[in-house]
């Protein structure tokens, strides 16, 4: 059995593959810039250092070069950088001192050092030097979304800053490095193969989520009306990437339809006078993470009209909330097509229009979903830290 070295920089995915490695006793160290852990001082300034913590690795062995990440960060605003140059020097200032620390400690042959891609390189590659095997974990489809969200926006006339090409270079050079490529999707599996990446080293496993099952109460109307409509829900970036255009053009497109849409999230688009307009599209921009729920309770389906995404994590938020799913293909396989949901054939106002017009007069279809919306034991940690052990025997 390997023991796991897992780098990442942030809290991303609440730290999901160390506290699935560390249920199974097979996780050694997490290494992390940002650590505040109970009583810590960071942990005490704000909310945002109080998430750099998770209370089921209280007893794992973490190392986190704190201080030093806030001077980082500190540094780069008196000096003003922002955007990919200081995501950039971030990810290089992570990966130098997360090598440094992987130097100075006992890794070897019998050792499985996990980094996330774009901050991943330099830690690799010191874990490679050691003999240990060396496991990358993609986000989302690399390059391949890049070049097609560039002619998304690029088409409807939006800007988009993509990362420059010594970004992409770096990237290819963990593909090479890395002895395993984890991706939560097939469609980021077809994206990387689509930019040369080995394909014999990918392999697909989903995320994982741990919510309380909630069963959602069926209030379904005998019919929809302006007074009871059709709730659907869109939570995340509003941006092009997400779908929100075809989305909300879809609605448009069905004026006398019974619908009513709540968009929660970042506003990253410009939206046009006639959404502004429509009193059934709410933008209700961000909200505090401990409002969301509130937001599935209250939706009757959850839309996920995404152009790319490596996964989708609220996906599964959505099935914990026993709220059904309309999403693309372009992303992690959750929906089962026809029993927690719908799947879209494009994104496209067209698509979208034709599913939400057979829910509005498909009453019973919506009750049917409701009812299988279960998250399940598919994407549980337990799920997720066998699988990874599977895959290093």
């Amino acid at each position: 059995m390997k023991n796991w070295i897992v780098a990442q920089l942030g809290a991303r995915e609440h730290y999901a593959i160390a506290r699935a490695l560390h249920r199974r006793g097979a996780l050694d160290t997490l290494l992390t810039d940002i650590w505040a852990a109970p009583g810590d001082v960071l942990g005490k300034t704000s909310q945002r250092f109080r998430e750099r913590y998770h209370s089921e690795l209280q007893a794992a062995q973490v190392y986190a070069p704190s201080m030093n990440a806030v001077a980082h960060e500190i540094f780069a605003k008196v000096n003003r950088r922002s955007g990919w140059d200081q995501i950039m020097r971030r990810n290089a200032w992570f990966q130098r001192a997360i090598a440094d620390r992987l130097n100075q400690m006992s890794v070897g042959r019998d050792s499985a050092v996990f980094a996330y891609s774009y901050a991943a390189e330099g830690i690799l590659e010191a874990a490679k030097a050691k003999g240990a095997l060396t496991v990358l974990g993609q986000i989302d489809p690399g390059l391949a979304e890049a070049k097609q969200i560039s002619a998304v926006y690029e088409s409807a006339g939006e800007a988009f800053e993509i990362p420059p090409e010594s970004y992409w270079q770096a990237w290819k050079r963990e593909t090479k490095i890395a002895d395993i490529i984890l991706v939560n999707s097939e469609w980021s599996r077809e994206g990387l193969v689509a930019e040369g990446v080995d394909a014999n080293k990918i392999q697909v496993l989903p995320l994982a989520l741990e919510l309380e099952q909630r069963q959602h109460v069926n209030n379904t109307p005998a019919v929809y009306t302006h007074e009871r409509p059709l709730r659907a829900l869109f939570l995340g970036q509003v941006n092009l990437r997400k779908g929100i255009d075809a989305l909300m053009e879809a609605v448009l497109s069905l004026p006398d339809a019974p619908i009513q849409l709540d968009v929660v999230g970042p506003v990253q688009v410009s939206i046009p006078e006639a959404i502004s307009r429509d009193s059934r599209i709410v933008l209700l921009g961000s909200v505090p993470r401990g409002n969301v729920q509130a937001y599935y309770d209250n939706a009757d389906i959850f839309l996920f009209p995404t152009r790319s995404d490596g996964f989708g994590l609220t996906q599964l938020e959505s099935l914990a909330a026993g709220v059904p799913i309309i999403a693309s293909k372009n992303c992690g396989n959750v929906v089962q097509d026809g029993e927690n949901g719908l799947l879209i054939e494009q994104v496209s106002a067209d698509s979208i229009a034709s599913v939400l017009t057979r829910l509005i007069n498909e009453r019973e279809l919506v009750s049917n979903l409701q009812s299988k919306s279960q998250l399940g034991t598919t994407f549980s940690l337990e799920a997720l830290g066998a699988a990874l052990e599977d895959m290093v025997r």
